[in-house]
């Protein structure tokens, strides 16, 4: 792997060359995907307007990316152009141009009884998103697509990283991204909707509940846990996890649950 990463205020580049051969050991390092070659590319320009007293930087940025086998056959190509406007106060707008190339070798089961078939496919979609800064009262992401989907369409929005502070003790993160998807071998609609509730009792003391619903993999996941720090560098938690599937209808059916309980406590010598 070669790589080169120059991230200056006003200008930045990135380069990679990854090359992971057809017998290398995933115990060596995570990757995602063994035999290939990846090459991309990065070029921004970030000017700092005098004159626009309520801006405080333009973004200009294209990048490029392509993968392919070690037989020289291109699986996927990536073209994208990006800009983007940050505010004074925090705020940022960005919209972004793709342009896409996917090779699959075999059929992809994308959802329920909706299966791409082996082919090349090209396309084509926009993204714009407005980010609120946390200093404000609601924060969060908000995202729009819509564009060309292998060999169809895609319309997607959501709101992700969102966070409402009801007081400095209580706060929401809400999360929910829906996905229209309408290609030749059929049209779903993909949910996942979830949320975090965070409540501080001291600021060595906080309880927070994780949950979250998918509807490609049908399932409705909680995730609840305390954690107290009861001397400086000791903990405990108390830590409760189910998941449940509703795929079948009716009361969702239990498919998992854990509950632990943690000690770490730090000795000095």
């Amino acid at each position: 792997r070669a790589q080169l990463d120059w991230s200056g205020d006003r200008w930045g580049a990135q380069a990679e060359r990854l090359y992971v051969g057809p017998r290398f050991d995933p115990g060596i390092g995570f990757v995602r995907r063994a035999d290939m070659e990846k090459t991309q590319g990065l070029l921004r320009f970030s000017p700092r307007p005098a004159q626009v007293g309520a801006v405080r930087k333009y973004t200009y940025q294209v990048s490029a990316s392509s993968i392919a086998n070690n037989r020289g056959r291109v699986e996927s190509q990536d073209l994208s152009g990006q800009f983007g406007v940050d505010f004074q106060n925090g705020d940022r707008l960005s919209t972004q141009y793709n342009h896409s190339f996917e090779y699959l070798p075999r059929p992809f089961a994308i959802a329920a009884g909706v299966t791409l078939p082996v082919d090349s496919y090209a396309f084509n979609d926009v993204q714009a998103s407005f980010t609120f800064t946390q200093q404000r009262r609601l924060s969060g992401t908000a995202s729009l697509q819509m564009g060309e989907f292998y060999n169809g369409t895609i319309r997607a929005v959501g709101l992700t990283g969102g966070r409402f502070e009801f007081s400095r003790q209580f706060s929401i993160e809400p999360s929910v991204t829906l996905n229209w998807v309408d290609v030749p071998a059929g049209a779903f609609t993909n949910r996942l909707v979830g949320s975090r509730v965070t409540f501080t009792f001291t600021p060595r003391m906080f309880a927070s509940a994780l949950v979250q619903y998918s509807s490609a993999a049908g399932a409705f996941s909680t995730n609840a846990r305390l954690r107290w720090e009861y001397t400086p560098g000791s903990e405990f938690f108390v830590v409760y996890n189910e998941q449940r599937d509703t795929r079948f209808g009716g009361v969702p059916d239990l498919q998992n649950r854990t509950f632990i309980v943690k000690f770490n406590r730090l000795f000095r010598l």
